[in-house]
């Protein structure tokens, strides 16, 4: 394998993690400024690509000050408490929420198997951050790495323990605008088993309002903001409206996935090209909507 070093400007370099090999599925950032920060780590099995690509830059792991996901599901953090281990001179930088998880991996661990199955196992086990070297970022967060702050929003809908990281006219979304194909110039949403459709959407609005230049997503790569959130709230938007008539007409989830297929240019495709971690990721969109309707009218 050929690890691509990209420099999207003078401050952020990226590349494609490729877990188990699999390409165009996970990237992870390098903010160079007189601190030196990574956005996301990816997961546990890819440390060892994930040190090359730092050293590729021209970066030892001690020159690395803070180590900060958006999120700590196993694709994007799996391999915090790795990096930490080598990186002797950083912090880690982590949602309240995310705290107590990754300082005890317990039920971090557990929750991630029973949702993954054997993904998680290929995703590779965390091992735990001492609380003395991880920093509790509340929304609105900002720390200075220099010539310009970076400053957390919570965007919970995803996750509840979700972060969108805001470095000048550039934000790393994680999964709070779903996944971005630049092969076809789409995005589509992505959902787990205890996803919030109202704070997703309020998340988007949030993002909404800042003035970027680029988003980087987690899944895949930079993406030129202009006119994308607006455009990502109808794409969820049209997920659940079709999800929800799915629901009242007592269909399953792989109907439902089948007829977003068949309105939705170029999900079918990717679908077909997901490699061994995305497999089930459209079906498990639906699943994660699903859940949440139903939730929804349970209270009604």
């Amino acid at each position: 394998m050929t690890l691509i070093i990209n420099k999207h400007s003078n401050n952020i370099f990226w590349f494609d993690l490729c877990p188990n090999n699999e390409s165009n599925f996970i990237s992870v950032y390098v903010i160079i400024d007189k601190k030196i920060s990574l956005i996301e780590t990816g997961p546990a099995s890819s440390h060892n690509t994930l040190l090359a690509g730092i050293k590729q830059i021209g970066l030892s792991p001690e020159d690395i000050d803070y180590i900060i996901p958006t999120h700590i599901h196993l694709d994007h953090f799996g391999g915090g408490g790795h990096m930490m281990e080598v990186c002797k001179n950083a912090k880690s930088i982590v949602h309240p929420n995310a705290y107590k998880h990754v300082s005890s991996i317990d039920r971090w661990w557990s929750g991630s198997h029973d949702f993954l199955g054997s993904i998680a196992d290929l995703y590779g086990k965390p091992k735990p951050i001492p609380e003395k070297r991880l920093i509790s970022a509340e929304d609105g967060f900002e720390l200075s790495l220099g010539s310009q702050n970076l400053k957390g929003l919570h965007t919970p809908g995803h996750a509840p323990h979700h972060i969108t990281w805001v470095y000048g006219e550039e934000a790393f979304v994680g999964d709070s605008a779903g996944l971005w194909y630049p092969n076809i110039g789409s995005s589509f949403p992505v959902t787990p088993g205890d996803y919030r459709h109202d704070l997703a959407l309020e998340s988007i609005k949030k993002m909404d309002k800042l003035d970027l230049a680029y988003i980087h997503y987690t899944h895949f790569g930079p993406r030129i903001a202009k006119g994308v959130f607006r455009e990502t709230r109808k794409e969820f938007e049209l997920w659940m409206e079709v999800v929800e008539k799915g629901y009242q007409e007592d269909k399953s989830s792989n109907i439902i996935l089948k007829e977003l297929f068949e309105i939705r240019p170029g999900l079918e495709a990717t679908h077909l090209s997901h490699g061994l971690h995305q497999m089930e990721t459209h079906l498990g969109t639906v699943k994660g909507m699903l859940h949440w309707v139903r939730r929804i009218n349970a209270q009604d």
